[in-house]
């Protein structure tokens, strides 16, 4: 119940009086948007930096960015990109503790209060708060993360190169502001540094370790050595957080001596773990740890860690060399006769079974979210199709644009490869990239050849690079030719292992020319892609209003894996000197009941001649069903088939839906007579042809 009673007292960590001062107010008062925060924290003291929106991805180079950082450069940057967040690199300087849970902001709000110090910037965060302080001269302290699932009570801790989100980003807000400047922050002495090491189960830093000669160093790889790391290693779980696994990797290097055994056993270890990329990436970090360090870590990292995991440590050290393994087993019955041939054939089939393998394929499963809503999946290939002014890439572009503002897609693993344009639509649509941040590759730019993508997606697969990676191909022919089976096969190979490892694809395509025969577009190519993609659609023109200057188009699905929509309409202004950024704001989309009241519109336009025929021809006297199919098909130059489809399409007794009805004569015979419209419905609807 005590400990009860201290989480509930931290569901606010300021006094109302905190937020009466002049720099809070201030901030209040003036600073509206990311633009303003950043000229306030650049002011501040912080070197602020860029930030992907929602993210904690940088939109910008560290180092670049930070050369020549003045409010000049500031001001042009979020100007022009006024959807960017706000970060700052924390320095040497400064220091900020971050509580994610109740249990670690109250373990804050005790430390504070037992050393006397009070933060004078206390921020907001999704789960819980961070406070800012300045550090003391001669402080000794360095960055340090847990995993807030296994250690709730634990606290992170930022300095030095560590970034940090600062207000008014998004989930970011100020709950108390009374330093003026980064100079007037609390100040956090070693002891406050240290305390808070202590409480996370750290050496406090003001206290460096003794270096002793480690006694398996000494005795060499042994089998026995290695076997004896292996276990405790097994005992932690890889995923307990950034530092202890790099502190656990740095043991084993320290006592391996950095040898390719070790790597083996640090990377068989860190498989396990959900936050494991591949191979290479821990290669990269185990040949970058240096082997000569004052203070190393050693195998006495790994015994406390494991013990604090709740392993058996001294069964494990003091373990002979000679071990007995377990090893598979059948019971044979004394009776039974031997086999004629006791040697077991392996299946062919053997080699590739996935028996074992869910945990590694679970890795590379994207979780099912749109990219473009309802229409295409993380994690799938999609085609959409279109004939030329449809607005395929209009469509796609506004959907991007959505997601990356309302669901949290990353936009630096969006790459909209655009190889259909002009130079000024590359610019237009360049700009709209730039300040969503997602990236746009063009034919003939930065060297890149649309005939080298394969390659480049080979070496994404091949490198472990592909998983969240979203690609746009606009247009499809650019990169393979549709009309060869044996080059789409190819292609969709590729395409299907990237998808396989958790990468996305969305290529925009043409339809022929020609509809079919049921009046619906056909896409162009061989069917390999169609076949072989895991979404196809069809985007096609509903209505184009010249009135009120707008055309409705609807996505039609022709084949679909997962949650997505069999059909989706979009309107959008048909303004001739609209701006693009314009046009793209004009997309809306279309409701069942709007799109079938535009349907009924289109089939009315489309019908229109014949209808005026037949309605002419009735009110002449050929009113018989089979002589006013053959006069109308002749007088509008379609189809008798097409002539008699309209005679019963718009047959009946009510006036708003209908155009004519019959009366039974003699012998059977049908005789038409035009319906009286009601009143706002002519006779004959005014139509203009697009």
């Amino acid at each position: 119940m005590q400990d009860q009673k201290v989480v509930t007292k931290t569901t606010s960590s300021v006094p109302p009086e905190t937020n009466n001062s002049d720099a809070f107010s201030l901030w209040q008062r003036y600073i509206k948007d990311c633009l303003g925060g950043a000229m306030y924290w650049l002011g501040y003291g912080f070197k602020v930096i860029p930030l992907a929106s929602g993210t904690k991805i940088p939109a910008v180079k560290w180092d670049p960015w930070l050369d020549g950082l003045d409010p000049q450069k500031v001001h042009d940057h979020w100007a022009g990109n006024p959807s960017h967040d706000v970060g700052f690199i924390v320095g040497e300087s400064i220091i900020v503790f971050d509580a994610d849970s109740p249990e670690s902001l109250a373990a804050l709000l005790e430390i504070e209060a037992r050393v006397g110090i009070t933060p004078k910037l206390v921020v907001k965060t999704k789960k819980g708060e961070h406070h800012y302080f300045r550090r003391a001269a001669g402080t000794t302290a360095k960055s340090d993360s847990h995993s807030t699932e296994m250690f709730p009570d634990r606290l992170d801790i930022k300095t030095g190169r560590s970034l940090v989100v600062l207000p008014p980003s998004t989930g970011k807000s100020i709950m108390s502001l009374t330093a003026e400047n980064a100079g007037a922050l609390s100040e956090a002495t070693q002891e406050f540094i240290d305390a808070v090491y202590q409480h996370n189960g750290r050496n406090a830093p003001s206290q460096p370790r003794e270096v002793t000669a480690s006694a398996f160093t000494q005795e060499g790889k042994s089998d026995a050595s290695l076997k004896k790391i292996e276990k405790l290693l097994n005992s932690i779980d890889p995923d307990c957080g950034y530092d202890d696994w790099l502190h656990c990797i740095m043991a084993v290097h320290h006592e391996t001596n950095g040898s390719d055994e070790g790597l083996d056993i640090v990377d068989a270890w860190s498989r396990k773990g959900q936050k494991y990329k591949d191979r290479k990436d821990i290669e990269t970090k185990w040949h970058s740890l240096k082997p000569d360090v004052a203070t190393p870590y050693t195998i006495g990292t790994l015994i406390k860690m494991a013990r604090a995991a709740g392993a058996d440590v001294d069964a494990i050290m003091n373990n002979g060399d000679e071990e007995f393994e377990v090893c598979e087993y059948e019971i044979v019955d004394p009776s039974a006769v031997a086999p004629e041939n006791v040697t077991k054939r392996e299946n062919p089939l053997d080699r590739y079974t996935l028996l074992g393998m869910s945990h590694e394929i679970e890795k590379q499963v994207m979780e099912e979210a749109y990219v473009l809503d309802e229409i295409a999946l993380m994690g799938q290939s999609t085609v959409i199709y279109a004939a030329p002014n449809t607005g395929k890439t209009l469509l796609c572009l506004h959907l991007l644009m959505k997601s990356i503002k309302q669901t949290g897609l990353d936009p630096t693993k969006v790459y909209y490869v655009n190889v259909d344009d002009t130079a000024t639509g590359l610019l237009e649509k360049l700009h709209i990239a730039e300040e969503y941040g997602f990236n746009m590759l063009a034919e003939g730019y930065r060297n890149f050849k649309a005939k080298e993508f394969l390659l480049l997606i080979t070496d994404m697969i091949e490198t472990g690079k592909a998983r969240g990676v979203i690609i746009f191909l606009d247009t499809l022919k650019k990169f393979t030719d549709l009309m060869k089976k044996d080059a789409c096969t190819r292609f969709t190979e590729v395409i299907r292992t990237f998808v396989m490892q958790g990468g996305t694809v969305i290529a925009l395509a043409h339809t022929n020319k020609n509809p079919g025969r049921d009046g619906r577009r056909v896409y162009a190519g061989t069917s390999d892609i169609v076949d072989d993609f895991d979404c196809a659609y069809i985007l096609d023109t509903i209505l184009e209003d010249a009135d009120k200057k707008q055309k409705t188009v609807e996505f039609t699905n022709m084949k679909k894996r997962g949650n997505v929509a069999l059909s989706v309409s979009y309107s959008y202004d048909l303004e001739r000197k609209i701006k693009y950024n314009e046009l793209l704001l004009s997309v809306q989309k279309v409701d069942e009941m709007h799109l079938l009241a535009h349907k009924q519109a289109a089939e009315i336009k489309s019908d229109a001649d014949v209808i005026t025929a037949i309605e002419t021809y009735i009110k002449g006297g050929i009113n018989t069903k089979m002589k006013l199919a053959a006069e109308s098909a002749e007088h509008a130059n379609v189809s008798q088939k097409q002539a008699l489809r309209i005679i019963e399409k718009y047959t009946g007794d009510d006036p708003k839906i209908h155009r004519w009805s019959f009366e039974v004569r003699e012998r059977g015979a049908k005789a038409y007579k035009v319906l009286e419209r009601p009143s706002g419905h002519p006779a004959a609807p005014a139509i203009t042809t697009p």
